[in-house]
């Protein structure tokens, strides 16, 4: 456990304020570029390049085209911008290429590299630019103390190291193109249902914060598990629709199944939320929408297993459940990946709320997204 923790706080305190004066200048610096006109190539299709096209025209750019491997892709459009084939691509000169792929955007970086296209942002990496404004006025001594201590709480080795990983993906940084850092080597698969650690019975209430279309409760249903109720919550209209459609056409099912259509959060209230694919977040202007605090929706709920994804506003979720989580004792399955400080802090506050939770970090994917905090007695 110490070398892990001893590397981690020395990283913190000889590159902290380096680091975020540095990720602040590269994110303007790219900012400014997209503004000034520079033509912007996303490659990917999928929900993550539809959520990365988003993130390019917010800074101000323009895209130029879309571009993937599959050739069904190849001259069909979306949002209006074409798609086009890695061959077309080569014939851009010096072309800006934004990597907006997930799982194998390290696939993509290399063939980019094999093409000499050497101007590549990767967009999960870059987005870590963005995510650390909460940090911008603390003492980096109690950020190092912080995240001691969170070592500290850590039931295994396999979460110190993913803590330390995903500490040296943000404060191990260069600025420029081509140096996105991807996560291989803590990576692993069964997000939220990791049978060494998550457990269910027939008498399981699971609550699914964070719901989208149903894409966890349907890897749940696949899996088998025994369970009495699944209750989800998802706060967007257009993907509670699909939820529900989704959850009609489930059959056989053992357990019974549940849709709110509301987010999670600290108190109850009418919120406005940025509807973006598949990572919308509450905002000041967009969409109207409802929250729920968990503490007074689930009173009459013998709650066993909780998870959240639900875009940084995990934290305050948390604050909304605390009599429900100290009553029932859930296992938890929290992502705190949203910002840098979750990764440390979301720890934190749930040992605040049960000590007796042990604690475990995993990470399961090749970029920075989807690193998950598990807690259970």
């Amino acid at each position: 456990m110490g070398n892990q923790k001893e590397t981690a706080v020395r990283l913190l305190s000889e590159n902290f304020t380096a680091v975020m004066e540095a990720r602040s200048a590269w994110r303007a610096a790219v900012q400014q570029m997209f503004r000034d006109g520079e033509p912007v190539y996303l490659w990917g299709t999928g929900q993550m390049g539809q959520w990365a096209a988003h993130l390019v025209r917010d800074m101000g750019g323009q895209l130029a085209a879309f571009v993937d491997n599959n050739a069904v892709r190849w001259g069909t459009e979306m949002e209006g911008v074409s798609c086009i084939s890695p061959e077309q691509l080569r014939e851009a000169t010096d072309p800006l290429v934004v990597i907006g792929v997930g799982m194998s955007g390290a696939a993509v970086a290399a063939q980019l590299a094999d093409m000499n296209i050497r101007r590549v942002l990767d967009m999960p990496d870059f987005y870590l630019n963005s995510l650390f404004d909460d940090l911008r006025s603390v003492n980096p001594a109690d950020v190092a103390a912080r995240v001691e201590r969170c070592f500290d709480l850590l039931a295994d080795e396999r979460s110190r190291d993913v803590l330390l990983a995903k500490l040296e993906g943000f404060f191990k940084f260069e600025p420029g193109f081509g140096n996105q850092k991807y996560y291989g080597e803590v990576c692993q698969g069964d997000q939220y249902f990791q049978d060494d650690i998550i457990r269910f019975t027939e008498a399981s209430v699971l609550v699914d914060c964070g719901a989208y279309t149903g894409d966890t409760m349907e890897d749940f249903l696949r899996r088998g598990y025994p369970f009495r109720k699944y209750i989800a919550y998802e706060l967007t209209q257009q993907n509670y629709s699909v939820l529900q459609d989704n959850i009609k056409n489930v059959h056989g099912c053992i357990g019974e199944l549940l849709a709110y259509n509301c987010g999670v959060g600290e108190r109850n209230e009418q919120i406005y939320y940025d509807d973006v694919v598949s990572a919308s977040a509450i905002s000041s202007v967009g969409t109207r929408g409802e929250i729920v605090r968990m503490d007074d929706h689930l009173q009459g709920e013998d709650v066993s297993f909780i998870k959240m994804d639900i875009e940084g506003a995990e934290r305050a979720a948390l604050r909304g459940a605390e009599q429900l989580i100290r009553r029932c004792r859930p296992d938890l399955a929290i992502c705190v990946y949203h910002s840098i400080s979750d990764l440390f802090e979301i720890p934190l506050y749930i040992h605040s709320i049960v000590p007796e939770y042990r604690l475990y970090l995993r990470h399961h994917t090749p970029v920075f997204c989807e690193t998950v905090c598990y807690a259970v007695i």
